[in-house]
């Protein structure tokens, strides 16, 4: 069977034709990542494709960093939580600590009161009817909706699932619970998690129906899947529900991809692409998992996945200047080579910039973007309604739009409306640098020579420095990220050593003396003696060596015995010299450009069950077995029917999620069982039978 894979970044949309009999790639295409309307881009990467075989293909198969994006970008719809058994007082006293699992507004709360049954002496359920009021109004400003209640397991999820039975009947906004994608202890993961579920829905959702309408447009009725944040792929209608599973969807594409492509069975694979870098581990041949939920940007979350990190880095980072000195951001920007090819008043302007020679407080190289129209919708003020209205003409300039607005330039204040997706920033960027050294040709290098000219009297380097500057930036930011990796995973159980603030001083050493070393002995990269290295472990190492000129003299040296490998389009110009400096090799296979798209293509299918049978005492006396399926309790003191009515569930459960996943016919199950007692004694007192389960392709 032939299979499509279609990857839609940041900055390129990638399309693979894929042969699986002989797992081999027939065909691939690239395209630009069109914002304002991923059809485009879609359409234009499948169109590269060759179109006798694409008729033959039997499915397509999608990843996507749109919802990685948003969470390291704090982008997304506007979304509110209704809490249900929480205290708002305990909330506003806790707001540092929800803050730093991602919550930081506290007004996207909406709290109502509750005490769950067989958790607190005085049960009492919400006020339904209020709630059915008062719905409309407090859900008027807002495109989705999450609901946590407290202690959802005590009961089934019974006030969540009728919660969400009112706003059908009363809204009209997508609704998420959480009790349908949580089994996390963490009750302020699970929170956050359903957040980021609610306003992932309509970015997910457009991404789904602009691929279902390119392939509706060339007549191909097959079957859509996603990946999802554990490298599995699951079905478009469980996407459209369940968005937050995709949350490292491309990151796990690119290792699907990456381990796939390439003959290294082991390895460090660093996937950059236009907004991020990716890092993640494969030990033979199979993809470390990380061991709790899924952290990414601002945002800790109960998702379960593979191990990766995700770093602010990528091509289309913002090259910016602060104190007369040049910085590598991590916000994504369009690249000024990008824009100036579609508006043609790009180029004059930043000539005449550029001849000026000024100083100024702002960025004044850079041009802000119309991405939604919000006119007349809720929930923005007057202030960035404007800046909206004169967005929709054409891209302004900062100063343009400072002058319009009336307003000093470099205090416009836009970040709710990046963080939203409705107005992008454009400015320079690694990639213009990659087009003025000639690496990348698809653009013309007038508007980055210009931008980079207009810097003049914003920093001290010279301007023909700049793009070797950008280089060794990105080089440098790529070192610290992969080191960052490496330290964690040779050291888990220093904390300390997962705090870029902690690690920054000993990575300046690793990075200083690496440099010097190569600077001395370029050849020596690919060939480490051993006997140089006090290895830690089989798969990473750090040195403390002794300098043969200098024998008093200690030198620090991070390597690892893991190859990088590379993927994403820019990845050959970056990672041989990462690898170098870490004393290791580079490999970056063919097909690394378009890895994520074979990785959506060649990722399996297979979910994860859990179900909890709870011990219930009073006391010193055993009360009997307990679980809920589907807000239905389930009670017996006979733990043999108890651990027989639990699997018979488990299997309802695999067979619904196999459908929705996309896993034809009966599924495969297997269940392992787990007995949870007291200082995990054989003979210790038993809290609860965990059931768990694998549901895959038979």
């Amino acid at each position: 069977m032939l299979g499509i894979g279609i990857d839609t970044g940041g900055t390129c949309t990638d399309a693979v034709i894929y042969d699986f009999a002989t797992k081999t790639i027939l065909g691939s295409g690239k395209a630009l990542t069109t914002k304002s309307n991923l059809e485009v881009g879609i359409a234009n990467a499948l169109d590269a494709l060759p179109p006798s075989l694409v008729e033959k293909a039997g499915m397509i198969g999608l990843s996507t960093t749109l919802a990685t994006n948003a969470c390291l970008e704090n982008k997304g719809a506007r979304s509110k939580l209704l809490l249900i058994g929480f205290d708002m007082p305990m909330i506003e006293h806790l707001k540092d600590i929800y803050a730093s699992y991602g919550m930081k507004d506290l007004t996207r709360f909406i709290v109502v009161d509750a005490k769950v049954e067989g958790v607190y002496a005085n049960p009492f359920d919400p006020d339904w009817e209020d709630l059915r009021r008062k719905a409309p109004e407090y859900f008027a400003d807002c495109d989705s909706i999450g609901i946590v209640q407290k202690h959802p397991r005590a009961n089934g999820g019974r006030f969540e699932l009728t919660a969400r039975q009112i706003l059908k009947e009363t809204v009209t906004q997508p609704v998420t619970i959480s009790y349908d994608i949580s089994n996390e202890v963490d009750i302020l993961k699970t929170c956050a998690g359903t957040m980021l579920n609610a306003r992932l829905i309509p970015l997910v959702t457009e991404f789904m129906e602009a691929v279902r309408h390119v392939m509706e447009e060339r007549n191909l009725h097959i079957p859509l899947s996603i990946v999802r944040s554990d490298g599995t792929i699951m079905s478009e209608d469980m996407a459209r529900t369940y968005p937050v599973e995709t949350i490292l969807c491309g990151p796990s594409a690119s290792v699907v991809g990456g381990s796939t492509l390439s003959d290294t069975p082991s390895g460090i694979i660093v996937d950059m692409g236009g907004t991020t870098t990716d890092i993640a581990i494969i030990r033979s041949h199979i993809p470390v998992l990380a061991k709790d939920g899924i952290r990414i940007g601002q945002w800790k979350t109960m998702v379960k996945g593979l191990y990766v990190e995700t770093f602010g880095l990528g091509g289309d980072s913002a090259v910016r200047y602060k104190n007369n000195e040049l910085y590598l951001d991590t916000v994504r920007v369009i690249p000024l080579c990008v824009l100036s090819s579609q508006y043609d008043y790009v180029l004059p302007y930043l000539r005449k910039l550029a001849e000026e020679k000024r100083f100024y407080t702002c960025q004044a190289h850079e041009f802000y973007i119309l991405l939604k129209d919000i006119s007349g919708k809720a929930g923005y003020t007057d202030f960035e309604q404007l800046i909206c209205s004169w967005l929709k003409e054409k891209p302004l300039s900062t100063l343009e739009l400072g002058e319009r607005m009336g307003f000093n330039p470099a205090y416009l204040s836009t970040e709710r409306l990046e963080e939203d997706g409705v107005i992008i920033k454009s400015g320079l960027t690694p990639t213009d640098m990659m087009v003025l050294k000639g690496d990348f040709t698809l653009y013309e290098k007038d508007a980055p020579a210009a931008a980079v000219e207009s810097l003049f009297a914003n920093i001290r380097q010279p301007l023909a420095d700049v793009p070797d500057l950008v280089y060794e930036m990105v080089t440098r930011r790529m070192y610290d990220d992969v080191a960052q990796v490496i330290l964690k995973q040779q050291f888990p159980k220093v904390k300390e050593f997962s705090s870029p603030e902690f690690t920054k001083t000993m990575l300046n050493c690793f990075y200083e003396q690496a440099v010097k070393s190569l600077q001395k002995n370029p050849d020596q990269a690919q060939s480490q003696s051993e006997n140089d290295l006090m290895t830690l472990s089989g798969q990473t190492a750090a040195a403390l060596r002794t300098s043969p000129e200098s024998p008093e003299t200690a030198s620090m040296v991070l390597t690892s015995s893991l190859p990088l490998i590379g993927v994403g389009a820019p990845i050959h110009i970056f990672l041989p010299e990462v690898a170098a400096l870490l004393h290791t090799q580079a490999v970056i296979p063919e097909y690394a450009g378009v890895a994520n798209a074979l990785g959506a293509v060649a990722s399996r299918k297979s979910r994860q069950i859990m179900l909890i049978i709870k011990a219930e005492y009073e006391g010193p006396s055993f009360m009997g077995f307990s679980f809920y399926e589907d807000g239905k309790k389930y009670r017996s003191k006979d733990k043999a029917k108890m651990i027989a009515l639990g699997k018979e569930a488990v299997l309802r459960s695999a067979a619904k999620w196999a459908k929705a996943q996309g896993i034809p016919g009966e599924p495969r199950v297997d269940i392992t069982l787990f007995e949870n007692r007291f200082e995990n004694r054989p003979d210790g007192l038993l809290f609860e039978i965990q059931l768990h389960a694998v549901a895959a392709e038979a």
